[in-house]
């Protein structure tokens, strides 16, 4: 009996503490959060944060300026000067963080145009044949694709027999964005082959690609009309500008769009002048940058051995002798070293022969006149030098080879 009741008791207090331990547990939980509580609202209330371009915000200011949330790029930086009056190097690194928060903020809120794919397919003026493998198709419809890639702004053609093949690429630089006309924008093939009938009744057939003599550019007129065009082009991206079009030799291949034919019709007239336009303002572009490294391009000075007559003489004789068989005229000539150089065996140091350069310039069949430069040679005979020989034209060796104005 003794053993339950002191069973019991023991139970009994330990229910009791139990209970108390629990209660105590709960009083210190809800002390915590209680405590969490004031501590967020004293902190919302008292808080002040410096944001990235060193402005102050606090939540108590925050409704009275919902009206002002943006700054005049003048008034951001008189708030910067009212709160780092002292130290401009801090108020020119937060105007300055503005200034690229700003333009991140712009360029996210461009509208995306590149990465896009026409929704249905389109028809070309006149169909081209593709070839792809062993087996040549037929193509009337396309879809554009627009994407950006590490070369610049390109235009896919995905065929309706293969819509994920990148059948034919073209590709946009910043120098023919520059020069396209307003509205428009210009194109060069980069990738791709295909075969088209030419010509007054489209009756010549004349395959096209890259590596061709005859250049195909590209021209988007709008989201979803694209125009092909073609012909013989001078420059061959000389003097660090595009090529052009010789204007007499342009054809429009294709027009790319709605499937109307008064469509096509009309932009086959339209697109012309349009094309045309941009090949003038290359061309313009090309001869003026053309004009301004030729101008660079000068005539060497004469060295001291320009003085010996006979010398300049032979060199004359030779050199026209030499050019004409290419059609080309000698217009003027120096001899530009001051003294003779001679050439040893690199073993014995035996005199081999001696040797002398010079320039001159002349004007091809074409008109075009280059920079040229040419030798003389004489052999050691032992005991002397013997007479002068013709030692060619210098080939790969600048300044020789340039074309310069011929003024």
């Amino acid at each position: 009996m003794k053993k339950i009741v002191l069973l019991l008791a023991i139970a009994l207090c330990y229910t009791t503490s139990h209970a108390q331990f629990g209660n105590m547990l709960k009083k210190k939980a809800k002390a915590a959060v209680e405590k969490k509580l004031d501590k967020k609202e004293t902190s919302s209330s008292s808080s002040k944060s410096e944001n990235a371009s060193g402005m102050v915000s606090s939540s108590s200011t925050s409704n009275q300026n919902a009206s002002k949330t943006e700054y005049s790029d003048e008034e951001f930086k008189a708030e910067l000067a009212k709160k780092y009056p002292n130290d401009q190097a801090k108020q020119d690194l937060y105007y300055q963080k503005y200034l690229e928060k700003k333009q991140q903020e712009a360029e996210a809120n461009k509208p995306k145009s590149a990465n896009t794919v026409s929704d249905d397919f389109l028809y070309m003026s006149y169909p081209f044949a593709m070839t792809k493998g062993m087996s040549a198709v037929g193509v009337d419809r396309v879809k554009i694709r627009r994407q950006m890639t590490d070369m610049g702004d390109n235009v896919d053609l995905l065929p309706a027999q293969d819509p994920e093949y990148a059948w034919l690429r073209f590709l946009t630089t910043p120098e023919l964005v520059a020069m396209s006309p307003e509205g428009y924008i210009g194109y060069e093939l980069v990738s791709g082959m295909f075969t088209t009938k030419v010509g007054a009744g489209r009756s010549q057939t004349l395959e096209l690609g890259t590596g061709m003599p005859i250049l195909v550019r590209g021209m988007l007129i709008a989201d979803d009309v694209f125009v092909i065009y073609a012909a013989s082009h001078q420059g061959g991206h000389a003097f660090n500008v595009p090529s052009y079009m010789i204007q007499d030799d342009i054809t429009i291949l294709n027009v790319i769009g709605k499937g109307e034919q008064q469509f096509h019709l009309d932009w086959l007239e339209k697109a012309k002048p349009i094309v045309k336009e941009f090949e003038a303002t290359l061309k313009e572009n090309y001869d003026a940058a053309a004009k301004s490294t030729m101008d660079a391009i000068k005539m060497p000075k004469a060295g001291s051995m320009n003085s010996n007559a006979s010398l300049v003489s032979f060199a004359k004789e030779n050199v026209s002798k030499t050019i004409a068989k290419d059609g080309a005229k000698l217009l003027k000539l120096n001899i530009e070293s001051n003294d003779w150089n001679i050439v040893t065996n690199k073993y014995t140091g035996r005199i081999l022969y001696r040797w002398i350069k010079g320039a001159f310039t002349e004007k091809n069949k074409n008109n075009d006149c280059y920079l040229q430069g040419f030798l003389i040679k004489q052999q050691y005979n032992g005991s002397g030098y013997g007479s002068s020989q013709f030692g060619g034209i210098i080939h790969g060796q600048m300044p020789y080879g340039q074309k310069m104005n011929c003024e």
